[in-house]
Parts: C-alpha cells; structure tokens; sequence
C-alpha cells in the first residue's frame, strides 16, 4: 500500500464488508447458475428480456471468468482511486463564530459571492458526514453557487465531537448549536435568515424550529428523513439487524458508546452499505473505466474521499437517530420531543420547500416526502436523482440547485 496517495484513506469503509459482499453475490450466481434456466427462478424483473434469451443450460467456466473478471476490475478501480493524485483543494471562508467543535462559515465572503449582504441562509448539514460535501469542490459547490446568485450561505460545520460534544443528543444540538447559530445569522442580515437542512440536518433544523417558534424567512431541506416506518432505508436495516427488537439495538449502542466514548463512524457506513452491498464493486468498475484524467473521474475521486472522512458521533445523538427516529418512528408518530416540547411541524408558518430524490437509498421518498406532508403549505421537488447526487450530482444545478436558489431568493413567490 506504499504508493496510496499520503493525503487520502486507503480504503473505502467497511472495506472488508464491500469486498466480502461482491465475492459471496459472484459465488452465489455461480452456484445458482445450474436453475437460471427455470421458470420459477427469481430473476429481477428488470433482467427479464435478458433472461429470455439465455441458452438453457450455462457455461459455469465462462461464468467464473466474468465473475473474476469483474472482481478483477473492482479491485483494479479501488488501486486507481488510492493512488489518484486529486486533492481537494478549496479555500475555506472566513468563520464568524465557532462553539466547541462546530463553526459557522460565511460563504458571503468567498470570491465566488455576488453579494456579500444578500439574503442570508443557515445551512444545516447532516452529524454523520462531514459538512464540506456543500462545498465539494471548485466547480462543484452548492454553497459557492448560491453565494454566486445573491445569496449569503453560512454553513454549519459541526466539526468532528470533542470534549464539549462527547455527551451531546439532539437537544443539546438544537439549543446549543442551532439556535446560537440561528441568531448570529439573523444579526448577519436585514432580515430573518432562511434556514436550509441537507439529509437529518434538515430533519433536525424542523424540529428546532417548531420547537423554538423561530422567525425565519425561509426553510427547505434536501434528502431529510421524517416518516421511518416502512421498509425503506436505514430503518429497514436497522429493524433486520435488531430483530425488530428496539431494547436489544439499544443496549448494542450504548454499549459501542461505553467502549469508544462516541459511536464510530464505521456503524453508520456499514448500515449504508447494506442498503445495497454491491454498490461498491460496481462503481469501482465503472471507475476502472474512467480516463484517469478527465473530468468524471476528478468529480469520482472527490466523492469517495469524502464517503471515506465519516466522523463518529456522540452516542446520545446516535440514540435519538438509530433508536428513537429509525426504529421508534417519533418524528412521524408525534412523539418526538425536544427539551420537553413536543415536536410540531405545522408551527412551521415560513414558506417552505423540501426536495426529496427518487432514487435516494438513504432517505427514499416514502421516508422523506411526509416531512413536506407535516408543513403547511411546503413545496415538493422530487428530482431524479440520489441521496447525494442531488447535491454534488451532474445534473443537480439544473434539477435542484437552480429550483432552491429562486425559492431562497423569492420564497413569497
């Protein structure tokens, strides 16, 4: 592993899981290759016409070749994204406050911005992930883009938990992150600040919200989770790991907590990778194909470091997420409540906009679309895209950052 890129992970995380996943689903066509040409095997309906022309009986020879072949040039892109030379390299704007590890960033004061004193915008990311996939890279920025339309983005960089966070849940997130934020952006402008939430940051910002009956101009949220009890998501996958036992996953958490002092990240990129375990191997192959030098593979590179820079999270808030939104279902039971409040989102008066992906695995439109549901009046856009492709995807400036943009800019409108 000598010749891995110094500035860059050497493995996508759960590493051993990806690879352990796309070995046993090439051994199980193998082995089942001797039924394919059954009636009754369980083809995807969406490889039917192919099916229908498979020869009754099939080489299983020819089919280990394809097998190792493709495992080969998963394997192969994995070596190429270790050892491309990208690295992110993007100037970080100004910080206008910061408490214990979290700091708001003013992206009204990057070269990009058009006006420093627009309208202003707190974003609100997710806790897992690390906030800079709003500023991914050049040229593949939301934050950078709406500064360049008028907007003021600042952005709440929760930072990885520290001393001041080790003991955190979503109250403390809301009261002490928040709303502190919150009132330094509305100070920021001339008027109430809107307020945009990415994945459970939205979630969570709705929640505050209702919770503080806060004056804001605006909210939206992208790929935010609210309704977790069908069998979508991280809650199907969490109620399949627990056997439906919320007490067991429970006492699991805590004691992940008890033996780390925070949850790792490696927990929640594993739950990740169950919802579809060979996601992996088959964007590594395509990477395997990619010119190493072009565009594609550049914006590839990017993604992945940032999938490999997970942080953990405090345990309290882990248990809010993992056990009390996923499994116990408060959002959308009315059960949630935040420092003793119960959560209501038709407090919500502000004019409001949630853009929920149809091909979001993370938070799939059955999980995300009742958040609007809950709000008053809020817009839906439902964009074909993914949980993070409707951030940092090729086609997200025109499907969802163009439609948020004038929402942000005119939300009377």
């Amino acid at each position: 592993m000598s010749d891995v890129a110094e500035h860059r992970r050497a493995r996508p995380s759960p590493l051993a899981f990806h690879l352990g996943a796309a070995a046993a689903a090439y051994q199980s066509a193998i082995a089942g290759a001797a039924a394919a040409g059954r009636e009754d095997f369980p083809w995807h309906p969406s490889l039917a016409p192919e099916a229908a022309e498979l020869p009754e009986t099939l080489d299983t020879l020819a089919l280990c070749a394809t097998a190792n072949a493709r495992l080969g040039r998963f394997l192969s892109g994995l070596r190429k994204w270790q050892t491309h030379p990208y690295r992110r390299n993007v100037e970080s704007p100004p910080v206008i406050w910061q408490q214990g590890a979290a700091r708001l960033l003013d992206y009204g004061q990057v070269p990009e911005a058009n006006d420093p004193k627009g309208p202003v915008v707190l974003v609100v990311p997710s806790l897992i992930n690390r906030a800079y996939i709003l500023d991914l890279d050049k040229g593949n920025s939301l934050l950078r883009y709406l500064a360049s339309r008028g907007l003021r983005p600042l952005l709440l960089d929760w930072g990885e938990p520290g001393d001041s966070e080790r003991e955190f849940d979503f109250d403390d997130y809301a009261t002490q992150r928040i709303l502190p934020a919150l009132e330094i952006a509305t100070k920021s402008g001339a008027d109430p600040a809107a307020v945009l939430g990415y994945c459970m940051g939205g979630t969570l910002s709705a929640g505050t919200l209702s919770m503080a009956r806060a004056d804001v101009r605006a909210f939206a949220c992208i790929g935010s989770p609210w309704d977790f009890s069908g069998y979508k998501g991280v809650a199907a996958t969490l109620r399949g790991l627990a056997g439906n036992d919320p007490a067991l996953a429970e006492k699991s958490l805590l004691s992940l907590g008890e033996t780390f002092g925070l949850i790792p990240a490696e927990l929640f990129q594993t739950l990740f990778a169950i919802l579809d375990p060979l996601q992996a191997a088959v964007k590594f192959r395509k990477f395997d194909a990619m010119d190493m030098n072009s565009m594609e593979a550049r914006c590839f590179v990017a993604l992945e470091d940032w999938l490999a820079e997970s942080v953990p999270m405090a345990t309290g808030a882990a248990q809010n997420l993992l056990i009390d939104w996923n499994l116990d279902n408060t959002t959308a039971r009315g059960d949630w409540f935040l420092k003793g409040e119960r959560v209501d989102l038709a407090r919500l008066q502000a004019p409001a906009m949630a853009i929920c992906g149809q091909n979001d695995t993370i938070a799939p439109p059955q999980v995300a679309c009742p958040l609007a549901a809950a709000i008053p009046g809020c817009r839906l856009l439902t964009p074909a895209a993914g949980h993070v492709g409707m951030i940092a995807g090729r086609r997200a400036p025109e499907s969802v950052w163009a439609p948020l943009e004038e929402f942000l800019l005119h939300p009377n409108r």
